[in-house]
């Protein structure tokens, strides 16, 4: 019998992903979201949306109200106004655990990124890093996910070098070297959702990778072949980089920021398993990519969907 799931900003790309495939395993869905009016085409999928802020709190014991499990996966690009990394990282989560409590579910399945904690100048790091220890503390049956880059249909990685190479003949590239594992948002996607109800992933912390690693450089040079666009890439000196994220910081969307640049100088790859066994098999990003990055983001999303039924249903999983 399927289960009662809150998911807290579960109108974002993973959230998206991670409601769909709740709902075609027979949960039932509360999305707890800022603006629920932007998120309208999820109720044709049977989701129920509900007004939340997760600095103040405001709306979600309303949205948790006879759940079973929660999924926090609230995470910040950027800072702006009163959403900053402590806000929303931390303080949202304390709100949600609180929530959890009073409202009794059973279950707290916590969105952390990898690296989380271990890089002491970023303050997105340190901030993934201080929720998790609320997470722990908690005294709830809680589950940890630890991610690299995710990426699919409407990711903000491959489509917003897209965009660039679209009107530029150059790509700025900063730190080309540092190494990441990629995984698919479908593959997150299952692993969240083979874990609600499950006994046996209680006061667990997982990483999440795709299955190989490459350098920044090696991803958009993969990108652009895809694309059979020819740009140079450019590395970018540090102070350059620097001025960048400093001007970018004025944006409303910025391109770069100071704590990304940090960021950027820390590899970003699981140590161990790449992809726990119990999740199944991540896909490959080279037979994934084909298949979202040239097509608009409605094709693209059902070519996904239906990559992601086909795998299950041969047993890649």
């Amino acid at each position: 019998m399927g289960q009662h799931i809150c998911i807290i900003g579960g109108s974002g790309f993973v959230g998206r992903a991670i409601a769909r495939q709740a709902i075609a395993a027979g949960h039932r869905v509360t999305v707890g979201c800022r603006h629920p009016e932007r998120a309208r085409d999820m109720l044709v999928d049977g989701v129920r949306l509900v007004k939340i802020d997760v600095v103040d709190g405001r709306g979600i014991d309303e949205a948790m109200s006879g759940c079973d499990a929660v999924i926090y996966l609230v995470g910040l690009l950027f800072e702006r106004g009163r959403y900053s990394f402590q806000a929303a990282h931390v303080d949202g989560v304390e709100h949600a655990l609180a929530a959890a409590k009073r409202t009794g579910v059973g279950q707290f399945l916590h969105m952390s990124a990898l690296g989380a904690g271990d890089v002491a100048d970023s303050r997105y790091a340190t901030t993934k890093g201080e929720a998790e220890g609320r997470v722990r503390a908690s005294g709830l049956n809680w589950t940890i996910f630890r991610p690299s880059i995710i990426y699919g249909a409407g990711d903000s990685f491959f489509n917003k070098f897209k965009a660039m190479s679209a009107s530029l003949p150059v790509l700025p590239v900063i730190s080309g070297e540092t190494r990441f594992q990629p995984v698919w948002v479908e593959d997150v996607a299952r692993a969240f959702v083979a874990a609600i109800g499950n006994r046996h992933v209680s006061g667990q912390c997982y990483a999440l990778g795709g299955p190989a690693t490459y350098s920044l450089q090696q991803l958009l040079q993969m990108m652009l072949a895809e694309l059979g666009r020819e740009r140079m890439l450019l590395p970018l000196p540090g102070a350059a980089a620097g001025l960048l994220a400093t001007v970018g910081s004025f944006l409303p969307t910025p391109p770069l920021t100071r704590d990304q640049l940090v960021l950027l100088g820390h590899d970003n790859v699981v140590a161990g398993e790449a992809f726990p066994a119990l999740f199944g098999q991540a896909a490959r990003l080279e037979d994934v990519l084909p298949t979202f990055i040239g097509g608009n983001q409605a094709d693209t999303l059902q070519q996904q969907m239906d990559l992601s039924r086909r795998r299950y249903r041969k047993g890649g999983i």
